[in-house]
This record gives structure tokens, C-alpha cells and sequence, in this order.
């Protein structure tokens, strides 16, 4: 799938940013998922948390993913790693289907690669973070 210009805030930026100053602490896959965040992130537009659209994936927004083949829904929480432990369904910006779906926006398709193949999952819906 070709790559789209993503919508980060600075704060998450700045974090992605301290990720890669330390990937060569991380396995293999995760250092391959810093870098393509990173990528994303420095080509992305940066946007005030304020004027973030609610229908774009940040960290800790609530997401309704359908598999494209089968019609299934389930959700999930795109959550930094040490934050997991404190949210529903999370996954990791750090595995590739929480890097691509990082500042991706309600009805892009994303794929996300397991050992049985490529899914195709389509951002149904995205409930933003709650802001104190």
C-alpha cells in the first residue's frame, strides 16, 4: 500500500523521536517498527492536540477495526508500550499493526502482516483520547 502523510501531534513526534534514540535497545522488529514510525513522522503533518480531527488514530484512541475478508469487527486501544497495562484491547505502536495504524484516519485501509498472511483492516471507527 502506498505510504500517506499521517497527522502526528508534536508531544507524540518528540516521543517517537526519544524511541529512536534508543532503538538499538529494542528486538529486531520493533527497532524495524521505530524506524518506519519515525519515517512517518518526520514526512507527517504536525498539528496541536486541540486541532487533531477526532477520526485520526493517535495514542490512546479507541479503534473499531473490520477485517476486509471476513466482515469481523473488534477493537482495540493504540496505546506507546508503557502505557499498556492501562487500557482495554491494547496494542503497541510499537508492533506493526500500532505502526500503521498510527495518524491514520476513519475508513483508510490498513494491512496488517501475521505468520497466516496479510489482513486487510479497515479503521471503522476511532473514538479520540479522552483529554483531562
Amino acid at each position: 500500500m502506498p505510504d500517506k502523510t499521517i497527522l502526528i501531534s508534536e508531544q507524540d513526534r518528540q516521543r517517537i523521536e526519544q524511541l529512536m534514540l534508543f532503538c538499538d535497545l529494542f528486538k529486531e522488529q520493533e527497532k524495524r517498527n521505530i524506524r518506519k514510525l519515525h519515517y512517518d513522522a518526520s514526512r507527517g503533518r504536525v498539528v496541536s492536540p486541540e486541532d487533531m480531527p477526532a477520526d485520526v488514530a493517535t495514542p490512546r484512541s479507541h479503534i473499531v477495526l473490520r477485517d476486509v475478508a471476513t466482515g469481523r469487527e473488534f477493537d482495540l486501544t493504540l496505546v506507546f508500550p508503557e502505557e499498556a497495562e492501562a487500557h482495554p484491547n491494547p496494542v503497541s505502536i510499537l508492533t506493526p499493526m500500532g505502526a500503521a495504524l498510527m495518524g491514520r484516519k476513519t475508513g483508510e485501509t490498513i494491512e496488517d502482516r501475521t505468520a497466516a498472511g496479510i489482513r486487510r483492516l479497515t479503521i471503522a471507527a476511532i473514538a479520540p483520547p479522552q483529554r483531562p
